[in-house]
Formats: C-alpha cells, sequence, structure tokens
C-alpha cells in the first residue's frame, strides 16, 4: 500500500509502480450519490489498484465496502443497504477494445484519473432499481390482518344485467 488516499491520480507513474491504495470516503464527498440517499453519514472504505489487465491494456482494479441509509419504496422509511463488490475498469480505452474485453473504461483528464468520480459512478451503479425492505411487512397495507372483510351480503352489480337476459345470476 501507498500513501494517503487521494482523489487525483496520474495514471502513467501509477502505472509503472503497479501502486495500490487502500482507504476511507465520507459520503459528503460524493455530491451526486449524496442525493439518492436518506442520511449522508456513511463511511466508503475503497482498495483499488492501478494495473495492466490480462491483455496489456491499462485498467484500475478494486473492492468498495460501504453501508448507506435508502429509503424503501414500499414504506418510505429508510432503510440499511450494504454494497460490497469489485471493480475492473479499462483506462482509456477505445470503443473497439471495450467491446473485444467485455469491460467499461474510465476517462482520464490529461492524464489525471478521479478516483473520487469513479467510486461515485460504481456505487450509484451498484443501487437497487427500487430499494425496498426485504420483509414485506413494513407496510402496513401489506400486512394480512389489514385487508378488509368481503362483504357477503352486498348485491352483485352484474345483477341487473342477468335479468335482462332472463337467467338468474350467482351471489345475486
Amino acid at each position: 500500500m501507498q500513501g494517503k488516499l487521494q482523489q487525483r491520480y496520474r495514471v502513467a507513474r501509477e502505472l509503472g509502480q503497479n501502486s495500490e491504495f487502500a482507504g476511507e470516503f465520507s459520503l459528503p464527498q460524493l455530491p451526486r450519490l449524496s442525493t439518492l440517499v436518506v442520511k449522508d453519514d456513511a463511511e466508503i472504505r475503497v482498495r483499488f489498484e492501478f494495473t495492466e489487465n490480462r491483455y496489456q491494456h491499462p485498467s484500475i482494479r478494486g473492492h468498495i465496502e460501504t453501508r448507506l441509509q435508502l429509503e424503501c419504496q414500499r414504506c418510505l422509511k429508510p432503510m440499511s443497504q450494504s454494497l460490497d463488490f469489485d471493480f475492473d475498469l479499462l483506462i482509456d480505452a477505445s470503443d473497439d477494445d471495450v467491446q473485444s474485453f467485455q469491460t467499461d473504461t474510465v476517462w482520464t483528464d490529461d492524464g489525471y484519473l478521479d478516483v473520487l468520480e469513479v467510486v461515485e459512478d460504481e456505487l450509484i451503479l451498484a443501487l437497487p432499481l427500487i430499494s425496498m425492505h426485504e420483509d414485506v411487512s413494513c407496510h402496513q397495507h401489506w400486512q394480512p390482518d389489514s385487508l378488509p372483510e368481503p362483504d357477503e351480503g352486498r348485491n352483485n352489480p352484474f345483477a341487473v344485467l342477468a335479468t335482462l337476459k332472463g337467467k338468474p345470476t350467482e351471489g345475486g
């Protein structure tokens, strides 16, 4: 591992050294992701390395771990979502390389890579499309005892149609 975790890295230098980095970012450092969560007090643990992939193309490989507070779409209350995943991205790859390697790419800005941006993009992509508690009982209207009882004495609204045809209907 090398020094303190930074936001920007000079890719050519880090590739030459096969540099590895690890550290933490706070959620407020990721403004786009912060708008998608309930609380922005999460810590994001990141480990990554600059290396060449098996095709000798520059890449960044890493691992991200965090626990975010999202809004459950059933009950609209906060829920905890654990994210723990690996990523592997080509650096400044051509469209042909992306298609042939079946791997996404990130782009540098004059040879510098913004790791915060990479981490934020990967976290946004890892979020569930619809966040919900695993237990459906989080919403009061999804409870079996909260269903209304059927009204046995209610008339069938289609009974009038049956009388027009001259045939009696069931339940009415």
